[in-house]
């Protein structure tokens, strides 16, 4: 296993984008994750992910949003469930999410060879269910490259795993 920093991420590498790297670049949290989502756009890197991940994007920002407009105190869905009212007035995490379809980033989908393969994955890493799938994909299109600040990949011998070191 391989970890280095994502500024030193080589032109032209085929890259597979965790969620947490869309989170931090439209959250402004990070320069170096929107820095990356812009070398994808320009096929400086070859920018890769899954609909799974899009859906935790999706997922993630609707929280962030609810706690920033005071729907809810803290991320959590039990916070946010059984508010219908309230999340039919979250609009800010689809427009963030949506910029995701002109990033020029291939968005691979999920077939159920994937989820059996993803079952292999948490077996042999002990990965969560959305790890699994993201190594899995990478697996099945021979992806080898990571940008992610999750460090449940670490342990990960067969990656090489990119972390913006700006958060």
């Amino acid at each position: 296993m391989t970890i280095d920093r994502l500024p030193n991420l080589p032109a032209g590498t085929d890259l597979f984008l965790d969620a947490n790297v869309f989170i931090y670049a439209f959250g402004g949290r990070s320069n170096e994750c929107h820095n990356l989502l812009q070398r994808c756009s320009t096929e400086e890197v070859f920018g890769i992910t899954t609909f799974e991940v899009i859906h935790e994007v999706t997922h993630r920002l609707m929280l962030i949003e609810a706690v920033a407009t005071g729907v809810i105190t803290k991320e959590s869905v039990a916070a946010l469930k059984g508010k219908w009212r309230d999340v039919t007035t979250l609009t800010q995490y689809w427009s963030l999410t949506a910029r995701i379809f002109g990033l020029n980033i291939l968005i691979l989908a999920s077939e159920e060879p994937r989820l059996h393969r993803a079952h292999t994955m948490r077996s042999r890493y002990g990965l969560l269910t959305n790890d699994s799938l993201i190594l899995a994909a990478m697996d099945e299109y021979g992806i080898g490259y990571l940008a992610t600040r999750d460090d449940d990949f670490d342990h990960i011998s067969e990656l090489t795993v990119y972390k913006p070191t700006d958060i």
